[in-house]
């Protein structure tokens, strides 16, 4: 029973899942299946082999996951809004909106070249999709921020707000496919002037 399991591993030694709260026990999960993911790949991690670990049945791991790519993507999720956060950082003193959308899409993509290089163990690529959504999640929140701003300020022309962030991240995402097939490819610049269109 879920009140009864207990768990000697990941820091929280033998209290419990039952005291954790809802968040506390999601990125235990997760983190046990990362290090799966990034030892044994996404295909042969198995749910059994990771509630050994932890000492709970797969009935718990699913009452939190529905499966394995809902786990995939919680990971994924993790790692994009902390890389945002730390990008807003970067970005706050550029003197205006369109620096910010410019630098921010060069970050994201040195990102992503940094991220394909150091995960194919995580399988990154074969799970491309996953990523992309976790990724389109965190940077659109903040496209969505300077876009708005810039339409308030005048910087960038008055539209929809929705359809302007919509068509940017049709374009990151395109231009993200190109990425993962050639991690070499130098697709920033072109990108940049294609939505400086769209925005001004």
């Amino acid at each position: 029973m879920f009140q009864q399991e207990t768990k000697n591993v990941y820091g929280f030694q033998a209290q419990g899942l039952n005291v954790m709260n809802e968040k506390q026990v999601k990125d235990t999960i997760a983190d046990a299946f990362k290090k799966h993911f990034t030892h044994f790949g996404f295909k042969k991690t198995s749910v059994n082999d990771v509630s050994k670990e932890l000492q709970i049945s797969k009935k718990t791991i699913y009452a939190h996951f529905s499966s394995k790519e809902r786990i995939f993507y919680y990971i994924i999720t993790r790692v994009a809004y902390g890389i945002q956060a730390d990008m807003k950082k970067k970005l706050t003193d550029l003197p205006t909106l369109t620096d910010k959308v410019t630098e921010l899409v060069r970050m994201i993509f040195g990102e992503s070249r940094k991220w394909l290089k150091t995960h194919d163990a995580f399988e990154f690529r074969y799970k491309y999709e996953i990523a992309q959504m976790a990724f389109k999640e965190a940077f659109g929140k903040l496209l969505h921020e300077y876009i708005t701003e810039g339409m308030t300020t005048g910087e960038f022309a008055v539209g929809n707000v929705e359809m302007k962030v919509g068509f940017v991240q049709g374009l990151i995402s395109e231009s993200m496919r190109l990425l993962t097939d050639d991690p070499s490819m130098a697709v920033e610049d072109e990108l940049i002037r294609s939505i400086r269109k769209i925005l001004v």
